[in-house]
């Protein structure tokens, strides 16, 4: 199909008179690709990328070029995966080396995009000359992986919290006008794994993918979102005309990623829609399940699982158009920032640790407790050798001593000042633990729902969505709770940073978990957020992300305090932590009280009225 608005694809000049790396045919290609050190994965990447570069500024029949394309790309996929590795889940702020293979993945993705865009480019220009293959089929395979290879790049960039680099979202773009100009977009193609897709799944992917609302989600949540979006391709629609369920509009002559439809002008010829109501309603019905499952998580195709958290995400974003509720003001304050679960608590606790908490401020361990949790102290009988079963105390009998100084130094140990300082300074008790760190941190601005904070320092390796914190605002005494919901690295070595508010005010207990047989979990700890009733907000608790769940007892410890109450609803849910609905059952010790004063048999004198 003709269209009149020119398809916008960088494509470099082909100015290179020879190509030295190996002879451009199949079998030479791939003998050099076999030789490839492939223990070094660096080596490799650098490697490809000087060769697929030198290639885009080589002239090729498309047929050929498509073919060597292939062949390197046999190796590219192990390659781009031991190199995430070394720079995935490490600090937002990556140290030189986690940086620099970040930034070659970044470049390999990128050239293997335009190499396949010049493919396809080349195929329509020169249709007549393409022999051996049919060229729609050529054309749209080799478009399937330029979108393949732009979209990873997305990722990338989403996972490394940073903006779009330009023309990133204008690619994918004109890749997808090139070929539904075609009339190839909804065609079958083969992908470099065996599997067949359309070139609107893989179109359709990168765009839904800017629509979750990505710097809300740490890197693995992106990955396997990525995947459950191509795994539900055939749930989207994509069309020039709307329909009501269409959330989200396109227009494939920006460098913009999808918008809401409301807020767009669709009167732009280059405009299209996404139908989303489709895949809402399949999600609705997989949470529905996994709910029933006990919120386990989807098991992919792909091998990694969608949790539990992510199908709520996932729901939220792409079924509703989500406005913000309060107006920002500009502050320029300073903030203390305290990250974790763990030092949410320590702050919520008065800057006690966990077990004075429970036990009071007096509270040390027994040795033997100390022993049974340290295991660097812990002994294992079947481990022990002739050494350790001597008793030299025992079996050495020592001569009688010379002479009464050397006696006396058989039991006397001299100590330095600064150790006997030391032992003065503490007495019988061990030291406290270390102090949690507070970093201060400029706000950008402020508004009732939450903090936009300004981090110019290195961040810490907690800083993560999804994340609690505890934050205390200049001349308060008190810790509000609050969760960062996105993360933003910007060019200038500065990052933003969005906290949500979830409460003005937390108390720190400790709870264990009733489990099935009636014994009770290990104590851990969880924050109790009031009710605010001028909100309608009821009393909620935060507790870690694994071992809880709906319609469990729990009681909640303090020193000379317990509760029993039911979580009732999770009402929200992170990689880090769950919030849940909960009532009252009783005070346990009310609860012990009344039952050391029944009759021994009133439980039973119910049931003869029964009968």
């Amino acid at each position: 199909m003709e269209t009149e608005t020119p398809i916008k694809l960088k494509i470099p000049k082909q100015d290179l008179h020879s190509f030295d790396l190996f002879h451009t045919d199949i079998s030479a290609a791939q003998e050099w690709v076999r030789d490839l050190p492939m223990a070094d994965p660096k080596v490799v990447a650098q490697k490809l990328l000087s060769a697929v570069s030198e290639l885009n500024r080589y002239s090729l029949p498309p047929e050929q070029r498509f073919a060597i394309l292939e062949s390197l790309a046999s190796k590219l996929n192990v390659t781009l995966t031991n190199l995430n590795r070394h720079f995935l889940n490490q600090p937002l702020v990556m140290p030189e080396e986690p940086r620099q293979l970040a930034k070659l993945t970044d470049a390999l993705q990128g050239q293997f995009c335009t190499a396949y865009s010049i493919v396809a480019a080349e195929t329509l220009a020169q249709r007549d000359n393409v022999r051996d293959t049919n060229p729609a089929k050529l054309v749209c395979e080799a478009t399937q992986r330029a979108l393949h290879f732009a979209g990873l790049n997305i990722l990338l960039t989403f996972q490394l919290n940073q903006p779009v680099a330009s023309s990133g979202w204008l690619t994918l773009h004109q890749l997808y006008s090139l070929a539904e100009h075609q009339g190839l977009s909804s065609l079958p193609v083969n992908t470099q794994a065996g599997a067949v897709t359309t070139i609107n799944a893989s179109y359709l992917q990168s765009m839904l993918l800017g629509c979750c609302k990505p710097n809300q989600l740490r890197q693995s949540d992106l990955a396997a979102v990525k995947g459950a979006l191509d795994e539900w391709s055939d749930q989207l629609q994509i069309s020039p005309t709307g329909s009501p369920d269409s959330l989200f509009l396109i227009d494939l002559q920006s460098d913009q990623p999808p918008i809401y439809s409301s807020l767009g002008n669709a009167g732009n010829g280059q405009c299209r829609h996404i139908d989303t109501g489709k895949l809402i309603n399949h999600l609705k019905q997989q949470k529905a399940l996994d709910d029933d499952q006990g919120k386990s998580g989807l098991k992919l195709k792909s091998g990694l699982t969608l949790p539990a958290n992510m199908l709520s995400h996932m729901i939220d974003a792409l079924g509703n158009m989500s406005m913000r509720n309060f107006n920002r003001v500009r502050a320029n304050a300073p903030l203390a920032v305290s990250i974790g679960l763990g030092a949410a608590h320590f702050r919520a606790a008065g800057e006690r640790n966990f077990g004075k908490l429970l036990y009071g401020d007096d509270y040390l361990p027994e040795p033997s407790d100390r022993v049974a949790t340290n295991p660097f102290l812990q002994t294992n009988d079947s481990d022990r050798d002739a050494w350790s079963q001597a008793k030299p105390e025992e079996d050495y009998v020592r001569e009688q001593a010379v002479s009464e100084i050397d006696a006396a130094l058989t039991h006397n140990i001299d100590l330095d000042e600064n150790t006997r300082q030391a032992i003065e300074k503490f007495g019988p008790n061990v030291p406290e633990d270390p102090e949690v760190p507070v970093y201060q941190v400029e706000l950008a601005n402020v508004s009732p729902g939450g903090y936009c904070l300004n981090w110019c320092e290195d961040l810490p390796r907690e800083m993560r969505a999804g994340n609690i914190v505890a934050v205390q605002e200049e001349h308060s005494d008190s810790w509000a709770i609050a969760v960062i919901r996105w993360v933003s690295a910007l060019q200038d070595s500065h990052t933003l940073v969005g906290l949500e508010l979830l409460s003005p005010r937390s108390t720190a207990y400790g709870a264990q978990a009733h489990k099935k047989t009636g014994a009770l979990s290990e104590p851990q700890r969880v924050l109790l957020l009031p009710k605010i009733q001028l909100v309608g907000q009821p009393h909620t608790l935060i507790t870690p992300r694994a071992g809880f769940r709906e319609q469990q007892k729990v009681s909640l410890l303090r020193h000379g305090e317990k509760s029993l109450v039911q979580l009732t609803r999770q009402i929200s849910s992170t990689a880090s932590y769950a919030q849940f609905d909960f009532r009252y059952i009783k005070q346990v010790d009310g609860e012990l009280a009344e039952k050391k004063h029944e009759p021994l048999d009133a439980p039973f004198d119910s049931l003869w009225n029964k009968i």
